[in-house]
Parts: structure tokens; sequence; C-alpha cells
């Protein structure tokens, strides 16, 4: 399995694809010209069966369904 995963988060009116890496627990925008505010956050992906939260310092967690 690779330790990369894209996932597609609606939220605010938009919808923003971002890349997930499994060994260092950090996202990333794809758009990165696009800034999210710390208000948006945390936000909450599913990908693979699990359930993600994606937070303000770039870091997300795999938490419960």
């Amino acid at each position: 399995m690779s330790s990369m995963e894209r996932v597609k988060i609606s939220f605010s009116g938009r919808s923003v694809d971002f890349d997930l890496n499994r060994e260092t627990k950090r996202w990333s925008s794809v758009e990165a010209a696009t800034p999210l505010d710390e208000g948006e956050f945390p936000l909450t992906a599913m990908a693979s069966g699990k359930r993600y939260e994606l937070y303000s310092d770039c870091t997300f967690a795999e938490v419960e369904l």
C-alpha cells in the first residue's frame, strides 16, 4: 500500500484535494495557492474506509468512525 493518499474535502462552498502522507502523518493541499483559514479546521475526510481529521498545523490523525 502506498504511503500517500489523495482525498477531496468540501467545506465553505468549495472542494479541495489534499494529499495525506501516512508515514509522516502530514497533509498538503494540492491547491497550495488556496489559503485555508484556521477557523476551517479540523477538516474531516474519509479514505479507504477510515476517517481522518486534518489540523491547521498540517498534521492529521485517524479517528474513530
